[in-house]
């Protein structure tokens, strides 16, 4: 991700907690700790540098033994790069799609553009729970958003309408929400098709890959971007991932097989 793409989160390194979510942004990503009674969970890891900061958030070593899971939202490394050292100090277990699952644990090759290149450089973590659309981590429901990357996912808790959308929605410069530029998409117009999983969401709150979160009207923000967004013509069972980023239909995706 373009750094100059990108508003930064109001407030570099820790800022909160509001609604129970703690924000940890780096110079271009951002990472969220959520508090709940049985514990706290991580979306995100940041890069690899990034495990220092987070840990901090976390507090002292008797609280990151409440660290209930590392929950990730793709394979990129702006998103996965600490979660190796944080598994290794934390015992807490990380979660991934199984379409992104290869590429995080070091099985196959990363997937993305040619200009991705540098962010595919990441420490291996085993991924523990292997997710699949409409499946539960804690209080997180998982959606998975093929476009970005094959496993792209976001997260919901639907207890308190928060939505966390990893790159699949970004915000822009302009403050409104927008898609993740065309060139760091493997699939940009499977991305912009996968916004569909968003429609009849209860959000009272978003937050994003990569700027500040949306904390007022996030719910009209939300429509006003699906309705902006959502403007392509390519049939969904036309593009290389299909419906639901089924992956035997474009070869060199995991578990594509001829015929």
């Amino acid at each position: 991700m373009a750094a100059s793409e990108l508003r930064p989160a109001p407030v570099p390194g820790p800022a909160g907690p509001r609604e129970g979510v703690t924000v940890i942004a780096d110079r271009i990503s951002n990472a969220y700790l959520v508090e709940e009674p049985e514990g706290v969970y991580l979306i995100d890891a940041l890069f690899s540098e990034g495990a220092r900061p987070l840990l901090k958030a976390l507090g002292p070593e008797e609280k990151r033994k409440t660290l209930k899971g590392i929950l990730l939202t793709h394979q990129h490394m702006d998103h996965v790069g600490g979660a190796a050292r944080l598994h290794w100090l934390t015992g807490a277990p990380v979660s991934a799609h199984r379409f992104d699952m290869p590429a995080i644990e070091h099985k196959s090759p990363a997937i993305g553009p040619p200009l991705l290149s540098q962010l595919m450089r990441r420490p291996a973590v085993t991924v523990a729970q292997r997710l699949e659309h409409g499946a539960m981590v804690g209080p997180f429901q998982v959606i998975h958003v093929p476009g970005h990357t094959p496993g792209s996912v976001a997260y919901l808790h639907k207890a308190k309408g928060l939505l966390f959308t990893g790159d699949t929605l970004i915000t822009g410069k302009s403050g409104r929400l927008a898609l993740t530029r065309r060139t760091f998409c493997y699939d940009p117009e499977q991305a912009a098709l996968s916004l569909s999983k968003f429609e009849g969401l209860k959000v009272s709150a978003i937050f994003p890959g990569h700027g500040a979160p949306v904390w007022d009207q996030a719910a009209e923000q939300l429509s006003d971007a699906l309705a902006r967004l959502r403007k392509v013509e390519t049939p969904v069972d036309h593009t290389i991932f299909g419906p639901e980023g089924r992956p035997e239909i474009h070869p060199g995706m995991p578990g594509w097989k001829e015929g």
